[in-house]
């Protein structure tokens, strides 16, 4: 049994072979001349698996010339590659063919984005399947072990490692991360044009502080080429992920109008504080070309303190008329998801916009469907004026054990709503010490 569990592991290890132990292999024809050695492999990008196309073999050291041979000619790989040229002219010239993609260019020692772990990895290594007379790029190796081989101490490594500690992860970990989750930036060999392939199913799988430290992980060239890959709704997850001296940074390489898409895109207040410190003289130019009711939004906002409940609050909330049913409540909510920072709670008001009450979708969801909504809102409704501090704001926060909090003016006309995240950055030592300030608490019975 052991022997036949054995047996089975060796036929799938002769299935793959790392890329390194390929390359600057010397390549004889089918009657055993030297052609030269293996210089890089081309592949076709599109698939999950990129199939490998030509075989560039060189000769030569000062006076370099180039070959390329289909990779499906390959009859064996071992101590050398031996192709199968038979019936094949070959011939060789001083330049190598264009090639979108390359491994020893492109992927070899390059950054690569792992989708899954949501990292930039360095590649050490590239596994690929044989099928046939095929290659398949199936992993990449981004583990130390892969680097060794590279360098050819794998087996004097290996050795030492094993008498020190055989059970050492080293040993154990092979630093594989599948093709099919790895997305390569560079694909030319200047270096100056950069790509990136990632789907959309992909980057929604990417948290956007994951991806925002992705991006800040890659140099000034690659990082602008991901970062405009994205749409237009990313971008702004992202911005609002990272700091202002990073918001600054990609600022710099966009012109006005996409500065402008991406601000449009925000969170209110997201986008208030990102304004509010820039240079006057920008922000007014960036208002110009956001559409009307939205500038005029953030211009409210960018006439608070910072740390106010006006300058923390955001505007992108949900509010109906208290006269309304649980069940036009439930359809109003439904249309204006999107819009809004959170859903979590929905805000009455009376024909003046003045706050009513609060209710919950919880409520709203055990509520009979032809029943007023204001007779689930809850039995007190808390809320803060737009002059209330941000310690104010945090402690009713965390009394009351809500996510969000309503602001008003002094005539209770409902302004923006703070949400847990707005403010937890600014007070968290004031929260964590559980601080109780002397406030004023706007509270309705």
């Amino acid at each position: 049994m052991i022997n036949s569990i054995n047996e089975a592991i060796g036929k799938a290890r002769e299935m793959f072979v790392y890329f390194s132990d390929i390359l600057q292999k010397n390549v004889l024809d089918s009657d055993g001349n030297m052609l030269g050695r293996v210089w890089d492999i081309s592949a076709k990008l599109g698939e999950t698996y990129p199939k490998s196309g030509d075989v560039i073999i060189c000769k030569g050291s000062i006076n370099r010339t180039y070959v390329s041979i289909e990779s499906s000619r390959i009859s064996s790989i071992s101590d050398e590659v031996i192709m199968d040229t038979k019936g094949l002219q070959i011939e060789f010239s001083h330049a190598v063919k264009p090639y979108d993609f390359l491994l020893k260019r492109d992927v070899l020692d390059q950054q690569v984005v792992d989708t899954y772990n949501h990292k930039v990895r360095r590649v050490n290594d590239i596994h690929l399947l044989k099928v046939d007379h095929e290659l398949f790029v199936a992993h990449v190796d981004i583990g130390l072990r892969g680097l060794m081989r590279r360098l050819g101490w794998e087996r004097t490594v290996d050795y030492i490692v094993e008498h020190v500690n055989k059970n050492s992860g080293y040993l154990k970990s092979e630093g594989l991360v599948s093709w099919k989750y790895v997305q390569p930036i560079s694909f030319n060999q200047s270096g100056v044009t950069v790509k990136l392939a990632l789907s959309e199913k992909q980057l929604q799988a990417i948290p956007p502080a994951d991806l925002g430290d992705i991006i800040f992980d890659l140099n000034a060239a690659q990082r602008m080429a991901i970062f405009r890959t994205l749409d237009i709704k990313t971008k702004a997850r992202v911005f609002e992920n990272i700091e202002f001296e990073e918001q600054k940074i990609i600022l710099k390489e966009l012109d006005k109008k996409e500065s402008a898409q991406i601000i449009t895109n925000m969170s209110s207040d997201e986008a208030a504080d990102l304004l509010t410190n820039l240079p006057s003289s920008t922000v007014k130019n960036l208002l110009v070309l956001i559409e009307s009711g939205r500038a005029k939004k953030l211009s409210t906002l960018l006439g608070y303190s910072s740390d106010s409940a006006g300058g923390l609050m955001t505007m992108d909330f949900i509010s109906v008329p208290e006269t309304v049913t649980v069940a036009e409540a439930i359809d109003h909510l439904r249309s204006q998801t999107k819009e809004a920072e959170t859903v979590q709670y929905l805000y009455l008001v009376d024909e003046k916009n003045r706050l009513k009450g609060v209710t919950s979708i919880r409520r709203l969801l055990f509520a009979e469907p032809k029943e007023g909504v204001f007779k689930t809102i809850f039995p007190k409704t808390i809320y803060v004026y737009l002059d209330h501090s941000a310690q104010e704001v945090a402690y009713l926060m965390d009394k009351y054990k809500i996510s969000a909090i309503p602001v008003v003016d002094e005539n209770k006309v409902l302004q923006g709503i703070i949400t847990m995240d707005d403010i937890l950055s600014q007070v968290i030592s004031i929260a964590w010490r559980r601080k109780k300030p002397r406030i004023n608490r706007g509270m309705m019975p």
